[in-house]
């Protein structure tokens, strides 16, 4: 009885089974039909493969025409090529033309006693080089300012000379360096307002930084004569070097024999040495064509003189003795033709440079010294405060 029920539900599952698949995949007709259909499909592809292979084989039919560019794909091309890799790299590179032809700003301070022709040097650089014209003035009572500018292939040199009274006949040492130190100090100021000002506001920046003006000054020349350096010549270096850049001059070199100048020369250097004075250390990336016929530079002797004198064919500042003309810019007569090259050629960009240390150094000390005055001030608040409450 067992074995005929079991026979009975196998038959009925398998009955079932076979339902179910006919319900899946169609009756066993329909599977076979299906099969035919694929295998003729599987025919056609393998067909137009073969075709295709075959096409492939055989040499394209190439027609030549000539087509023109219409005004619309030209365009098209050009803002392409500005998008090739590079275009921004020349892009940059104009920009930094542009910003390297900015004009440089030199100022020169020149000191010195009374009576050493400094503002004689001014006169004949700004009228030789600078073609400013001549400026014939009295002896020098207060700070002057003169300027000049050269322009060369897109590029702009401006030279401010600042003119300053000589010690001795109107001013004592002390007031002196006390003047020259302040015009120092306020100039620095100035500076200092201007870049703090540009930081205010985003417009301000974009405006006050594209203006390259400097005020600061950069060098000064020190003048300075013989038969022997004086202490008040040392004193006022050693005050000086502390703010600006210094480079001294021999003044009036036509009043000694070259054996007397290089002596002058060494002995002042000596000296220098001796009372450790920070000068400006005048060295040459490239070597001169010229060199000093009169021992080691720095000192520079010059001569001053805005007389002019014919000599063949040429016009020369210079100075007239019974047995000739000294021309004060040939290189066998002073050094002036050494010091006006080296220093636009060679050392204004460094002088800049060491300004902008210069410049920082004192703003630090200033900030040291508000520093010190609040402490002082804290301090003494401190102690009255103190005392009456005891």
């Amino acid at each position: 009885m067992q074995d005929f029920k079991r026979t009975k539900l196998e038959t009925s599952y398998n009955s079932q089974r076979t339902e179910d698949f006919s319900i899946i995949n169609g009756p066993t007709g329909t599977i076979k039909q299906s099969d035919h259909k694929f295998d003729e499909q599987a025919s056609e592809i393998s067909e137009y493969q073969e075709n295709k292979s075959s096409s492939l084989k055989q040499p394209l039919p190439i027609i030549q025409q000539d087509i023109e560019k219409s005004e619309y794909e030209s365009q098209i091309v050009e803002s392409l090529g500005d998008s090739y890799p590079g275009s921004e790299i020349k892009a940059l590179i104009e920009q930094k033309k542009q910003r390297d032809h900015k004009p440089i700003y030199l100022n020169i301070m020149v000191v010195g006693q009374s009576g050493l022709g400094k503002s004689t040097f001014i006169d004949v650089i700004l009228k030789k080089k600078f073609r400013t014209g001549q400026i014939l003035r009295d002896s020098t009572l207060q700070i002057q300012e003169i300027q000049g500018q050269i322009t060369a292939n897109d590029f702009t040199l401006n030279i401010k000379f600042i003119d300053t009274p000589g010690f001795r006949h109107q001013y004592s040492l002390r007031s002196w360096l006390k003047l020259l130190c302040g015009h120092i100090r306020s100039q620095f100021n100035s500076y200092q307002q201007r870049q703090n000002l540009q930081y205010e506001s985003k417009e301000k920046f974009q405006q006050l930084s594209q203006q390259d003006l400097d005020e600061r000054v950069h060098v000064c020349f020190y003048f300075f004569s013989g038969p022997r350096i004086q202490t008040e010549d040392l004193q006022a270096l050693k005050k000086i070097s502390g703010l600006v850049n210094v480079i001294p001059i021999l003044a009036k070199g036509d009043s000694y024999t070259k054996n007397e100048i290089i002596q002058l020369k060494q002995q002042f250097n000596d000296l220098i040495n001796e009372y450790h004075i920070d000068l400006f250390k005048c060295q040459c990336n490239n070597n001169l064509n010229e060199r000093s016929q009169f021992g080691s530079t720095p000192p520079y002797v010059i001569i001053s003189s805005v007389e002019q004198f014919q000599v063949g064919n040429h016009l020369i500042y210079g100075r007239k003795f019974p047995w000739g003309i000294c021309d004060i810019f040939n290189p066998q007569h002073s050094d002036l033709a050494i010091l006006y090259k080296s220093l636009i050629g060679h050392y204004c960009l460094e002088l800049i440079r060491l300004t902008d240390f210069l410049y920082n150094n004192q703003v630090q000390k200033e900030k040291q010294k508000m520093k010190m005055k609040q402490q002082n001030k804290t301090w003494l608040a401190n102690l009255i405060s103190y005392i009456f409450n005891l």
